[in-house]
């Protein structure tokens, strides 16, 4: 009787052990998984665009479409930063640009791509700002983009990207008093890292120890605290 219950009491134990390496097994398993399946698709993707000429000629190379279409996409790249190449591609883009509504899906993609490849190059961007809202102590993360004077405002101001989570490339922009933007020491991948995982992936540096941004007049704006809070639109 007694090893019957010793056994019985030990049978929820066990299966609570067995559950929390199930959850462990998960959740290793799953960046893995989700990393083959994104490579799949980009393979599978990549290598249709040129394996139906291959099978047509009656040629099955395993491969052979993900080496042709990546020649094809260098070629591209070259002829794009060549002078002559760039003509090329200007005229080939013109006649595009005629057809009623591949031009506004070509458009729209290529004014999305450019936007991204701006951002991706302007040194700016780069710079990662605190932006104090909706209280003291609080602070909306984000990226500075520019600067402006207004002569009706009479003070500069800074041109701030408030990503949203977890899609950092959709968010606000806004324009703010140059004195009230507090400047961070987080890096363009830190801060987006954060912003992404919803602050689940923290830097492996603390965040500073007290915030303080200063109004136009001089005086503090927000009060200095242990750990600041901060949040993304």
């Amino acid at each position: 009787m007694q090893n019957f219950n010793s056994i019985t009491n030990s049978t929820p134990h066990r299966i609570k052990h067995l559950r929390n390496k199930l959850i462990a097994g998960i959740l290793i398993s799953v960046p893995l998984v989700v990393t083959l399946t994104v490579l799949k698709i980009a393979y599978s993707t990549i290598n249709n665009f040129s394996s139906p000429i291959f099978h047509s000629l009656g040629i099955h190379f395993p491969g052979a479409g993900v080496v042709t279409t990546l020649l094809l996409l260098l070629g591209l790249g070259f002829m794009a930063t060549n002078v002559i190449g760039r003509n090329i591609i200007e005229k080939f883009e013109s006649i595009i640009l005629k057809i009623p509504v591949v031009a506004h899906l070509y458009g729209g993609v290529k004014q999305a791509i450019e936007s991204v490849r701006n951002i991706k190059m302007s040194s700016n961007f780069k710079r990662v700002a605190y932006v104090p809202y909706p209280s003291s102590g609080c602070y909306l993360i984000g990226f500075v983009t520019g600067t402006l004077h207004d002569e009706a405002l009479g003070y500069e101001m800074t041109a701030v990207f408030l990503p949203t989570t977890p899609n950092p490339f959709t968010g606000y922009m806004v324009f703010i008093e140059s004195s009230r933007v507090v400047e961070s020491s987080l890096t363009l991948e830190q801060a987006t890292k954060a912003i992404v995982s919803a602050g689940l992936v923290s830097p492996a540096k603390p965040f500073p120890s007290s915030l303080v941004a200063h109004g136009p007049n001089g005086g503090a704006y927000g009060e200095q605290s242990q750990s600041p809070s901060i949040s993304s639109t």
